[in-house]
Protein backbone atom coordinates (compact mmCIF):
# COMPACT_ATOMS: atom_id res chain seq x y z
CA UNK A 1 0.00 0.00 0.00
CA UNK A 2 0.83 3.62 -0.87
CA UNK A 3 1.23 5.49 2.35
CA UNK A 4 0.53 9.18 3.11
CA UNK A 5 0.86 11.71 6.27
CA UNK A 6 -0.98 14.13 8.03
CA UNK A 7 0.45 15.95 10.61
CA UNK A 8 -0.44 19.42 10.53
CA UNK A 9 2.00 22.16 9.91
CA UNK A 10 5.00 19.31 10.21
CA UNK A 11 3.29 17.20 7.82
CA UNK A 12 6.08 17.88 4.92
CA UNK A 13 8.77 17.67 7.10
CA UNK A 14 7.86 14.21 9.05
CA UNK A 15 6.99 12.42 5.47
CA UNK A 16 10.75 13.55 4.15
CA UNK A 17 12.24 12.38 7.29
CA UNK A 18 10.25 8.95 6.96
CA UNK A 19 10.64 8.62 3.50
CA UNK A 20 6.83 8.94 2.72
CA UNK A 21 5.61 9.86 -0.31
CA UNK A 22 2.22 10.96 -0.31
CA UNK A 23 0.79 13.97 1.33
CA UNK A 24 -2.86 16.16 1.02
CA UNK A 25 -3.63 19.03 -0.55
CA UNK A 26 -6.74 21.15 -0.41
CA UNK A 27 -9.07 21.65 -2.96
CA UNK A 28 -8.91 25.54 -2.22
CA UNK A 29 -4.94 26.00 -2.31
CA UNK A 30 -5.36 23.72 -5.93
CA UNK A 31 -8.46 25.69 -7.37
CA UNK A 32 -7.07 29.45 -6.06
CA UNK A 33 -3.21 28.94 -6.87
CA UNK A 34 -3.38 26.55 -10.08
CA UNK A 35 -1.94 22.94 -10.43
CA UNK A 36 2.07 24.41 -10.62
CA UNK A 37 2.08 26.73 -7.90
CA UNK A 38 0.30 23.94 -5.67
CA UNK A 39 2.22 21.27 -6.91
CA UNK A 40 5.53 23.26 -7.06
CA UNK A 41 6.67 22.78 -2.64
CA UNK A 42 5.88 19.41 -2.63
CA UNK A 43 7.88 18.28 -6.23
CA UNK A 44 11.09 20.38 -4.64
CA UNK A 45 10.77 17.51 -1.62
CA UNK A 46 9.89 14.47 -3.91
CA UNK A 47 6.28 14.97 -2.63
CA UNK A 48 3.13 13.33 -4.55
CA UNK A 49 -0.74 14.30 -3.45
CA UNK A 50 -2.44 11.49 -1.88
CA UNK A 51 -5.60 13.39 -1.10
CA UNK A 52 -7.17 16.80 -2.19
CA UNK A 53 -9.67 17.80 0.69
CA UNK A 54 -13.12 19.32 -0.25
CA UNK A 55 -14.38 18.57 3.22
CA UNK A 56 -16.45 21.62 3.43
CA UNK A 57 -18.19 20.90 0.79
CA UNK A 58 -21.48 19.32 2.73
CA UNK A 59 -24.73 19.00 0.55
CA UNK A 60 -27.32 19.42 2.80
CA UNK A 61 -26.13 22.10 4.75
CA UNK A 62 -28.39 25.05 5.36
CA UNK A 63 -25.51 27.42 5.19
CA UNK A 64 -26.48 28.12 1.55
CA UNK A 65 -24.29 30.79 0.96
CA UNK A 66 -21.44 29.05 1.87
CA UNK A 67 -22.44 25.87 0.56
CA UNK A 68 -22.99 27.97 -3.07
CA UNK A 69 -19.33 29.01 -2.18
CA UNK A 70 -18.46 25.56 -1.80
CA UNK A 71 -19.85 23.71 -4.69
CA UNK A 72 -18.19 26.34 -7.24
CA UNK A 73 -14.70 24.86 -5.38
CA UNK A 74 -15.70 22.00 -5.91
CA UNK A 75 -17.17 21.90 -9.75
CA UNK A 76 -13.67 23.92 -10.11
CA UNK A 77 -11.37 21.27 -8.82
CA UNK A 78 -12.47 18.18 -10.44
CA UNK A 79 -11.17 19.32 -13.49
CA UNK A 80 -7.70 19.85 -11.81
CA UNK A 81 -7.46 16.82 -9.70
CA UNK A 82 -5.83 14.19 -12.83
CA UNK A 83 -3.27 17.04 -13.44
CA UNK A 84 -1.95 16.80 -9.82
CA UNK A 85 -1.47 12.77 -10.01
CA UNK A 86 -4.38 11.83 -7.48
CA UNK A 87 -7.95 11.51 -8.96
CA UNK A 88 -9.55 11.31 -5.31
CA UNK A 89 -10.93 14.52 -3.71
CA UNK A 90 -12.48 13.60 -0.55
CA UNK A 91 -16.04 15.57 0.49
CA UNK A 92 -18.69 15.46 3.12
CA UNK A 93 -21.10 12.55 3.54
CA UNK A 94 -24.03 15.32 4.20
CA UNK A 95 -25.27 17.18 7.27
CA UNK A 96 -27.68 19.28 7.96
CA UNK A 97 -25.74 20.87 10.21
CA UNK A 98 -23.25 23.49 9.16
CA UNK A 99 -20.06 22.69 10.89
CA UNK A 100 -19.84 19.38 8.76
CA UNK A 101 -18.45 17.37 11.45
CA UNK A 102 -18.39 19.20 14.54
CA UNK A 103 -22.08 18.36 15.21
CA UNK A 104 -25.20 16.26 13.34
CA UNK A 105 -28.94 16.97 12.93
CA UNK A 106 -31.65 14.10 13.44
CA UNK A 107 -32.99 15.07 9.58
CA UNK A 108 -29.94 13.29 8.21
CA UNK A 109 -30.82 9.98 9.23
CA UNK A 110 -33.45 9.56 6.26
CA UNK A 111 -33.80 7.85 2.93
CA UNK A 112 -34.77 11.90 1.79
CA UNK A 113 -31.55 13.06 3.09
CA UNK A 114 -29.78 10.07 0.99
CA UNK A 115 -31.89 11.68 -1.91
CA UNK A 116 -31.31 15.22 -1.86
CA UNK A 117 -27.26 14.34 -1.25
CA UNK A 118 -27.01 11.84 -4.51
CA UNK A 119 -29.51 15.17 -6.39
CA UNK A 120 -27.13 17.61 -5.69
CA UNK A 121 -23.43 14.81 -6.64
CA UNK A 122 -25.16 14.03 -9.73
CA UNK A 123 -23.52 16.79 -11.84
CA UNK A 124 -20.75 16.47 -10.37
CA UNK A 125 -20.04 13.22 -10.80
CA UNK A 126 -20.81 13.62 -14.60
CA UNK A 127 -18.11 15.72 -14.30
CA UNK A 128 -15.89 13.81 -12.17
CA UNK A 129 -16.63 10.67 -14.82
CA UNK A 130 -15.37 13.06 -17.78
CA UNK A 131 -12.44 14.15 -16.27
CA UNK A 132 -10.90 10.88 -14.57
CA UNK A 133 -11.59 12.05 -10.81
CA UNK A 134 -13.38 10.44 -8.10
CA UNK A 135 -15.25 11.79 -5.27
CA UNK A 136 -14.84 10.31 -2.37
CA UNK A 137 -17.03 10.44 0.23
CA UNK A 138 -15.76 10.65 4.18
CA UNK A 139 -18.04 8.36 5.92
CA UNK A 140 -18.65 9.21 9.31
CA UNK A 141 -21.24 8.17 12.01
CA UNK A 142 -22.96 12.24 13.03
CA UNK A 143 -23.15 12.43 8.67
CA UNK A 144 -26.73 10.65 6.67
CA UNK A 145 -23.50 8.34 5.41
CA UNK A 146 -22.61 6.42 8.09
CA UNK A 147 -22.48 3.03 7.57
CA UNK A 148 -21.48 1.17 4.40
CA UNK A 149 -25.06 0.56 3.32
CA UNK A 150 -25.69 3.91 4.23
CA UNK A 151 -23.09 4.46 1.27
CA UNK A 152 -24.69 1.95 -1.01
CA UNK A 153 -27.97 3.28 -1.43
CA UNK A 154 -26.36 6.73 -1.74
CA UNK A 155 -24.59 5.23 -4.92
CA UNK A 156 -27.90 3.54 -6.02
CA UNK A 157 -29.69 6.63 -6.16
CA UNK A 158 -27.18 8.88 -7.64
CA UNK A 159 -26.90 6.31 -10.57
CA UNK A 160 -24.16 3.93 -9.75
CA UNK A 161 -21.19 6.12 -11.06
CA UNK A 162 -17.80 4.70 -10.85
CA UNK A 163 -16.27 8.41 -10.34
CA UNK A 164 -18.29 7.83 -6.41
CA UNK A 165 -16.13 6.30 -3.36
CA UNK A 166 -15.98 5.81 -0.15
CA UNK A 167 -12.95 6.15 2.44
CA UNK A 168 -12.50 3.56 4.25
CA UNK A 169 -12.33 4.84 7.95
CA UNK A 170 -13.07 2.54 10.91
CA UNK A 171 -12.88 4.64 13.49
CA UNK A 172 -15.10 7.20 12.03
CA UNK A 173 -18.19 5.05 12.29
CA UNK A 174 -17.48 3.44 15.77
CA UNK A 175 -20.35 3.69 18.94
CA UNK A 176 -19.65 2.69 21.96
CA UNK A 177 -19.88 -0.74 21.99
CA UNK A 178 -17.10 -0.99 18.61
CA UNK A 179 -14.88 1.60 21.09
CA UNK A 180 -14.56 -1.79 23.18
CA UNK A 181 -14.27 -4.41 20.66
CA UNK A 182 -13.98 -2.82 17.70
CA UNK A 183 -13.11 -6.63 15.61
CA UNK A 184 -16.86 -7.16 14.24
CA UNK A 185 -17.16 -3.21 13.05
CA UNK A 186 -14.02 -3.03 11.22
CA UNK A 187 -14.92 -6.52 9.51
CA UNK A 188 -18.36 -5.21 8.44
CA UNK A 189 -16.83 -1.84 7.04
CA UNK A 190 -14.37 -3.11 5.50
CA UNK A 191 -16.01 -6.06 3.89
CA UNK A 192 -18.99 -3.95 3.05
CA UNK A 193 -17.29 -1.68 0.90
CA UNK A 194 -15.15 -4.04 -0.81
CA UNK A 195 -15.71 -2.64 -3.99
CA UNK A 196 -16.16 0.70 -3.44
CA UNK A 197 -13.10 2.00 -1.92
CA UNK A 198 -11.53 5.50 -1.88
CA UNK A 199 -8.88 5.99 0.57
CA UNK A 200 -7.85 4.71 3.53
CA UNK A 201 -7.57 6.63 6.69
CA UNK A 202 -5.82 6.11 9.95
CA UNK A 203 -6.76 7.87 13.16
CA UNK A 204 -6.85 6.39 16.59
CA UNK A 205 -10.29 7.44 18.76
CA UNK A 206 -10.50 6.44 22.59
CA UNK A 207 -13.00 7.28 25.52
CA UNK A 208 -12.33 9.83 28.08
CA UNK A 209 -13.43 9.88 31.69
CA UNK A 210 -16.88 11.53 31.59
CA UNK A 211 -20.49 10.78 33.14
CA UNK A 212 -21.75 10.53 29.54
CA UNK A 213 -20.24 9.00 26.80
CA UNK A 214 -17.14 11.43 25.61
CA UNK A 215 -14.65 10.22 22.98
CA UNK A 216 -11.92 12.05 21.13
CA UNK A 217 -8.88 11.54 18.99
CA UNK A 218 -6.13 9.68 20.07
CA UNK A 219 -2.86 8.28 18.91
CA UNK A 220 -3.38 5.36 17.06
CA UNK A 221 -0.81 4.15 20.15
CA UNK A 222 -4.05 4.33 22.20
CA UNK A 223 -6.85 3.14 20.15
CA UNK A 224 -8.09 -0.45 20.43
CA UNK A 225 -8.43 -1.31 17.11
CA UNK A 226 -6.51 -3.93 15.22
CA UNK A 227 -5.01 -2.32 12.87
CA UNK A 228 -3.32 -5.72 11.37
CA UNK A 229 -6.88 -7.09 11.10
CA UNK A 230 -7.83 -3.93 8.99
CA UNK A 231 -5.06 -3.77 6.74
CA UNK A 232 -5.68 -7.14 5.99
CA UNK A 233 -9.10 -7.11 5.56
CA UNK A 234 -8.37 -3.53 2.88
CA UNK A 235 -5.48 -4.83 1.34
CA UNK A 236 -7.48 -7.10 -1.60
CA UNK A 237 -9.37 -4.38 -2.68
CA UNK A 238 -7.51 -0.92 -2.58
CA UNK A 239 -7.04 0.28 -6.16
CA UNK A 240 -4.06 0.80 -7.16
CA UNK A 241 -4.48 4.71 -7.33
CA UNK A 242 -4.89 5.05 -4.05
CA UNK A 243 -3.58 5.45 -1.02
CA UNK A 244 -3.72 4.55 2.96
CA UNK A 245 -3.09 7.92 4.73
CA UNK A 246 -1.86 8.09 8.82
CA UNK A 247 -3.97 11.61 10.03
CA UNK A 248 -4.81 13.73 12.61
CA UNK A 249 -1.38 13.74 14.28
CA UNK A 250 -0.10 16.78 15.98
CA UNK A 251 3.51 16.46 16.29
CA UNK A 252 6.85 15.11 14.90
CA UNK A 253 6.94 12.64 17.92
CA UNK A 254 3.59 11.34 17.65
CA UNK A 255 3.53 11.21 14.30
CA UNK A 256 7.02 9.05 15.09
CA UNK A 257 5.63 6.94 17.47
CA UNK A 258 2.29 6.05 15.63
CA UNK A 259 4.32 5.48 11.84
CA UNK A 260 6.01 3.06 13.91
CA UNK A 261 3.03 1.25 15.02
CA UNK A 262 1.29 0.98 11.86
CA UNK A 263 4.80 -0.35 10.46
CA UNK A 264 4.47 -3.02 13.06
CA UNK A 265 0.72 -3.93 12.30
CA UNK A 266 1.68 -4.36 8.27
CA UNK A 267 4.76 -6.39 9.30
CA UNK A 268 2.16 -8.15 11.30
CA UNK A 269 0.00 -8.36 8.36
CA UNK A 270 2.53 -9.40 5.72
CA UNK A 271 1.88 -6.01 3.62
CA UNK A 272 4.46 -3.44 2.75
CA UNK A 273 4.01 0.17 3.58
CA UNK A 274 5.96 2.16 0.54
Amino acid sequence: MRLGVEVGKHTQDVAVEQGIKGVPISADQLVSEGVDETLAPLKARGLEVCQIGAFGFNPLSVDVEAQAKQTETLAKAIPLAAETGCPYIVINGGNYHPSGFGAADARNFSDDSLQRVAEALKPLLDSAEKHGAKLSIEAYLKTAINSPESFLRLKELAGGSEALRCNVDVTSLYNYQDLWDPGPKVEQICNGLAGHYGLGHVKGVALKDGFHIHVELAPITEDRTDWSQMLCLMAPHMPDDSWLILEHMFTPEEAHASLAHLRNAADEAGLSLE
